[in-house]
């Protein structure tokens, strides 16, 4: 399967069927987003006052939880009571010290149940979203889950941009509140915001139930979202990518480590065990809770860039599931919080070629049909149970453009100690210039000064610069007026990146032995390809710049001189964070 094209990013997944969601479930999913993936523990105190206010109970509480797991598990804890909960693609399934015991049953005759205090109710179906309200001065959607055997209803105040559940009241067959849970406090514990302090009214009898959280422990301590650097890692999986690839292929190299590094963290939100650990170290990613969030500032902030008005950039991303199949909706819940992911449903099984057409004309939309066909004829089949794309896609204009006129053809050296002829640019204005003992540096800044394109000369034309993350973090440019000459060219590289990623680290997301339970709640696929595709185009307005990956899965007195008439290496990065965009190196300009 070593097949797709050029700028965006898709993958493919072999599983059967999707459900979209409702939108109330959709929110729910949301709301599962936001707890914790790596096991905690909760403790405190659960105490019930009479209406005089007298202490009627007071007991232990110890919470278990462990929501990051193929089977995500709780376990609660109430004095000498306790209950398990364990999902299974979504089914929960309950396990009560005490026999006979359901979610409604009393808690130690405390006037509350399970139901009131578990999760559980985030994953309960059928909800139904009723309204849309403020509480405490926040925007809260308003959602009403019935509780299972029961005529019971749980109705959720959940708050829009924290996902955060602010209160619940529990309602009779006829909508009458019987009981309400508050928070009445949250506190950072451990790097976590914990609803510290909960209160739970029964209208029946008056009786108060409080619930103080007094502790959290991590299992596995992770450092904070806040320590887990997106454009660190893209940049060095820019140099990681352009080493490994310069050492398998000759020639003209151009790819978007951002696109390919967007593309496979929505893949990496599915791993699992020893799949996960090998993604992540290779892909130098920080754990499921902080990559995500740090990519999607990331890819927020570069789609803010064209609001200014001055160059055109764009990052979008798709889902195009097998329709009727269920993934598991806390994953394609994250893929639309954190990615910005559209879910477009299609049918591979009965019309792959159909599916395959609508997938290649939203990523020709995406990068202004700078990439057609990115899914070749006979890529997808009956089997394909899910493409994901990431499109990217650049124009700017220079700060300073180069005069037509002063383009004339002009020698460019090969590495094979010949020539070839290609129409030079050039121009004379202040740049940005370093020097080191290997190349000399140029950063040449689109319009706007939001990003710009440092080319590497070497200092010997027959050998480009060995270059680092270090290297380029020290150098020490000085703006001074310079000498430009720079080939006009026009770039267009494919890869297969299976192997690559296979070698650097990840071998088991290529094989039968993976872990992509995080998709579905099952482990049957794998990714049989992953094919990179860009394109770049430099002349004397600017420059154009798109890229696409495809991850298949089956199942100086006188002005310095600085005359790029010999290979050179070239990055197109955010200035801001210092993200690599776009990585590249000339050989022949002319081929």
């Amino acid at each position: 399967m070593k097949k797709f094209l050029l700028a965006s990013l898709v993958s493919i997944f072999t599983f059967n069927g999707f459900a979209e969601p409702i939108p109330a479930d959709d929110i729910l999913a949301y709301v599962r987003t936001k707890l914790p993936s790596d096991p905690i523990k909760l403790t405190g105190t659960l105490k019930v006052r009479t209406k005089k206010g007298f202490t009627k109970t007071s007991l232990p509480v110890e919470m278990e939880l462990d929501w990051g797991s193929a089977q995500p598990t709780a376990h609660y804890r109430i004095g000498d009571e306790s209950l398990e909960i364990t999902w299974n693609n979504n089914q929960p399934t309950y396990h009560f010290s005490t026999p006979n015991t359901q979610p409604t049953s009393n808690i130690l005759d405390t006037g509350i149940n399970w139901a009131d205090l578990s999760f559980s109710v985030l994953w309960w179906p059928r909800s139904k979203l009723i309204n849309e309200e403020k509480k405490i001065n926040r925007e809260c959607y308003v959602v009403d889950v019935p509780v299972p055997d029961s005529s019971e209803t749980m109705r959720l105040w959940i708050e829009k941009k924290m996902g955060m559940l602010l209160e619940a009241q529990t309602l009779d067959a006829d909508k009458k509140e019987i009981r309400r849970m508050k928070i009445k406090s949250i506190k950072k514990m451990d790097g976590m915001w914990v609803a510290k302090d909960l209160e739970i009214k029964d209208k029946q009898t008056g009786n108060k139930t409080t619930l103080q959280i007094t502790d959290l422990q991590w299992e596995n301590p992770t450092p904070p979202a806040t320590a887990f650097d997106a454009s660190a890692t893209i940049n060095q999986l820019s140099i990681d990518l352009y080493m490994k690839l310069s050492d398998e292929n000759t020639g003209n190299l151009f790819l978007s480590p951002y696109s390919i590094s967007s593309a496979l963290a929505m893949v990496y939100g599915g791993t699992r065990g020893e799949t996960e650990e090998q993604m992540g170290s290779t892909l130098h990613f920080g754990g499921q809770g902080a990559t995500h969030p740090a990519l999607s500032h990331l890819r927020k902030k570069l789609n803010s860039i064209q609001q200014e008005g001055q160059i055109q950039l764009s990052v979008a991303n798709s889902l195009w599931p097998q329709i009727e199949y269920e993934f598991l909706p806390d994953y394609l819940a994250m893929t639309k919080e954190f990615y910005g992911s559209e879910i477009k449903p299609v049918d591979y099984k009965t019309d792959a070629e159909g599916a395959r057409k609508k997938i290649n004309a939203w990523v020709e939309e995406q990068t202004n049909d700078r990439i057609k066909d990115l899914i070749p004829e006979g890529m997808l089949d009956p089997l394909t149970r899910l493409v994901l794309a990431n499109a990217i896609y650049f124009k700017g204009d220079w700060g300073v453009q180069f005069n037509p006129e002063r383009t004339r053809p002009a020698p460019f050296k090969l590495t094979d100690g010949t020539t070839t002829n290609v129409p030079m640019m050039s121009q004379t204005a202040d740049f940005n210039l370093a020097h080191t003992p290997e190349f000399q540096a140029l950063e040449l800044p689109y319009e706007g000064d939001e990003l710009s394109m440092l080319i590497l000369l070497p200092s010997e034309s027959d050998e480009l610069p060995d270059f680092d993350l270090e290297k380029l973090a020290a150098l020490e440019f000085n703006k001074m007026e310079v000498m430009v000459q720079l080939p006009k060219f026009k770039l267009e590289s494919t890869f297969e990146l299976g192997d690559t990623l296979a070698a650097m680290g990840m071998p088991l997301a290529f094989s039968r032995q993976a872990d992509f339970s995080g998709m579905t709640g099952t482990r049957d696929l794998y990714i049989g390809a992953v094919v990179h595709k860009a394109f770049v185009e430099v002349n004397e307005e600017g420059t154009e710049a798109a890229a696409a990956t495809a991850i298949g899965m089956r199942t100086t007195s006188m002005p310095p001189m600085f005359e790029a008439n010999h290979p050179f290496i070239f990055l197109i990065r955010e200035n801001s964070t210092g993200t690599i965009l776009f990585i590249g190196r000339v050989m022949d300009p002319s081929s």
